[in-house]
Formats: structure tokens, sequence, C-alpha cells
């Protein structure tokens, strides 16, 4: 199989442009040097750079690696209540890598954005010694979620239950068989844009996060912003993880606050207001995870004590 180098830019961008589902209503033709369409509604724009380094897990595929991607930026809409239409890929790869790892990259991030409903409008692509994807993900939202909103008194849930990427992670790191439901939390997770949608339109929400940093992590953060706490009452332990970590001698409660890139939905919901949340998702098929309180004293705490704040962050010496 030919390598990258041997192809060179130009022969990249005329696969892109003759293999790739192209936006049926762009105003410029495939390869032009950006992307125009006509846009009504509210734009909501996010981006995510995955780097192969850090982000990449032992024997995730380049197909995997570009389905992640898009995911990880399709996510954040999500937690605004939008929906993806466009994604732009500018990709940074090693000159010594194989066309069909290419092919398979590329195959990957379509077929995410075909899942959230979105197409891949355009991008870059650059050569490097340490491979990375950057994925913009633009959208539209009728009615926005944010970050800020929530008070003492609302409740706290999530759109699943957690543990499963933490579970998924330590088997493929140990080489140790696991279910299939934990190793696809790892290797195809799934950004819920339709919960996010649907949570946007009840009414009932005050403020929303995606739990890709993790629970705790995703918990402070609104902390901080709210100047509020969060009491976790009921841990949203995935049945599956949890026999994996009793098997395992794993700590449960480490699964939940620590396992990160689960791509669910954090969110607080209206005094009152627990019914339209709940019949919002019912009507997709899914439920509301009740997990707690806000409460006034900042900080995370489960069943009375304070949880400790870890979770992925860039640049820091202690993960």
């Amino acid at each position: 199989m030919a390598k990258l180098s041997e192809l060179g830019e130009r022969y990249l961008i005329r696969y892109l442009v003759e293999h790739l589902d192209w936006p049926e209503n762009g105003l410029l033709p495939p390869g032009d040097d950006a992307a125009a369409f006509w846009f009504t509604g509210q734009l909501v724009a996010s981006v995510d750079t995955l780097v192969w380094e850090t982000d990449v897990p032992p024997g995730m595929t380049a197909r995997q690696a570009g389905w992640k991607a898009v995911t990880a930026a399709v996510s954040d809409l999500a937690a605004k209540g939008a929906r993806p239409r466009y994604i732009l890929l500018s990709l940074s790869i090693n000159p010594s890598t194989e066309f069909n790892d290419f092919v398979e990259l590329i195959t990957g991030a379509q077929e995410a954005a075909k899942k959230y409903g979105a197409s891949i409008a355009g991008g870059d692509i650059n050569e490097t010694s340490s491979p990375s994807i950057s994925v913009t993900a633009l959208g539209s939202s009728e009615k926005l979620l944010s970050r800020v909103g929530t008070c003492p008194g609302d409740m706290l849930a999530c759109t699943g239950l957690f543990g499963k990427t933490f579970a998924g992670l330590h088997a493929a790191m140990n080489s140790r068989p696991v279910e299939q439901v934990l190793s696809e939390a790892v290797y195809f997770p799934v950004a819920r844009v339709d919960e996010g949608v649907a949570l946007a339109g009840c009414g009932g929400v005050s403020a929303c996060i995606d739990s890709s940093d993790g629970l705790a992590e995703s918990l402070y953060q609104l902390s901080e912003l709210n100047r509020v706490g969060f009491m976790v009452e009921s841990l949203p332990i995935d049945s599956t993880a949890q026999k994996y970590c009793v098997d395992n001698m794993l700590d449960v409660v480490e699964a939940v606050f620590y396992g990160g890139e689960e791509y669910e939905l954090v969110l607080t919901v209206k005094p009152g207001c627990r019914n339209f949340v709940e019949n919002a998702l019912e009507r997709l098929g899914g439920r509301v995870v009740w997990i707690g309180s806000v409460i006034e004293e900042q900080g995370v705490f489960y069943r009375g004590k304070p949880v400790e704040r870890r979770g992925w962050q860039h640049f820091s010496p202690i993960r």
C-alpha cells in the first residue's frame, strides 16, 4: 500500500473531492478555498482536536479515530441543544502513513457525520510527525442550553450511566477480555444530539454540559460558573461496568467520577419541571437518570463527602 509521501497533497485532495458526500446545498464547488451555504437560525459552533499521542487508546483503528474525533466536537453542540449541519476537518498526518489508513480515517469521520445528520464540507491537510485531527462542527439551534443558569434547589440528572469507558479503557490497557458494550464506549462513543435538542425544547433545563472530561470535572465546572454545589446521592454506575470493576478489584466510585469521554449530558432541572424533562427523553426512547441536587455550598459531594477534583486537563503535570 502506498504511503502518503508517495502520493502527495494534490492526490489526497482529489480523492476527497471525488469520494466524500458533499452537502447538496453548497454554494461553492467541492475543493474550493472555502465552503458557503445559506443559513437560517442560531449558528452554534465548536471545535475539538484529537491527538494520537494523548487521545487514541491502544487498539483504536484509523476509522475509529475519525469517528471519535467527529463525535467529540458534535457532543459540545449536543450540550447546547444544537444539531450539527456541517463538519470541517483539519488533518495533520505523518507522511509515512499508508493511504489505506488515510481512507479509513476519512471513512470513520464521514460515518460519524452521517450518524448525526451532518455533512463534511471542507477542511485542510498538512504533514507532521505527531498526527492529529481537528474537527469544527457547525450547527443550528432553535433554543439554546447553557452551562450557566442553575441555582440551589434544582435537581441534578444525566442522560445515561457511567463507568463504561473507565472499564473499557482499563481492559484495553491491560489486554483483558471485556463485554462489547464496554469496548464500544471507548472505540465508538456516541454524542447525545437528539437528547440535547429535546432537552432544550422542553424548557425545564437550567444548565447543561457534556461529560467528556469526566463527571467530577464536569460538575466542578458547573459549580464554579454558577457558584453553587452538587450533592450526588445516587451513583449512576452502568451494571456491566460495575461487574467488570468488581471482577477486577476496581473502585466503582472512581469509575463513575473519573472515567471521562462518555459524552453523556449532565443537566440541572428546575423545580416542578421533572415531568417535562422525563417526557422529552421518553419520546426518544431514552430516560433521565436522577442523581442528586444543587446546593448552596460550592463543590461536589457524594453522600455528604467531598469528591476530589480530578479529570483530564491538557498541560497539567497531574492526570
